[in-house]
């Protein structure tokens, strides 16, 4: 009985655990990307915010 709830749980979360990791997979491919070609992050996240 036990371990049927512990099978619940992880199949509530199994989901967004997938989403966060597809999420932060993007993030760090992203910042590879952006230091090839010589932009720092944080310049990025300023110009997005201004709204070019």
């Amino acid at each position: 009985m036990r371990d049927k709830k512990k099978r619940g749980i992880i199949t509530e979360y199994l989901p967004w655990l997938l989403i966060s990791l597809a999420v932060l997979a993007i993030l760090v491919i992203t910042v590879f990307l952006l230091k090839e070609k010589g932009i720092s992050l944080i310049d990025s996240i300023k110009n997005l915010f201004k709204g070019g």
